[in-house]
């Protein structure tokens, strides 16, 4: 696994670059802006403390809950373009069914950095 694969980028939050895409969002709220807001305002509500539950889970070798917090939010990572973890939230799925510490450990670390960069980056954007 190569190191770039592990960390965001420097500066990520106040990068040129989004971290997250909009297009199927904006599809689902059919271009009215005002929803897609409050789909940007449920994601920062949401999924930062799905993240932390996975956190406290794995703290706690709950390598259940954090196959089930995971599992429930891989499709919203699809749905918001945040292609930086799409193939990191099923490792964390599956690792989590091996009981992988070690490995689980560094991606729940960049799933943390990526979905703290993501929302800092929405809240800038449109909030």
């Amino acid at each position: 696994m190569n190191q770039s694969e592990n960390t965001i980028p420097a500066n990520a939050v106040n990068s040129p670059e989004k971290l997250y895409e909009l297009s199927m969002i904006e599809q689902l709220c059919r271009g009215n802006q005002e929803q897609v807001i409050k789909m940007i305002s449920v994601f920062i509500d949401q999924v930062p403390p799905s993240v932390e539950e996975i956190k406290i889970a794995y703290g706690k070798r709950d390598f259940l809950a954090i196959k089930k917090t995971a599992h429930k939010i891989k499709p919203t990572l699809t749905y918001y373009g945040i292609a930086l973890l799409e193939k990191d939230i099923r490792f964390i799925e599956a690792l989590a069914e091996t009981e992988s510490a070690n490995e689980l450990a560094i991606k729940i670390k960049k799933l943390d950095e990526v979905i703290t960069a993501v929302a800092a980056q929405m809240k800038k954007d449109y909030l």
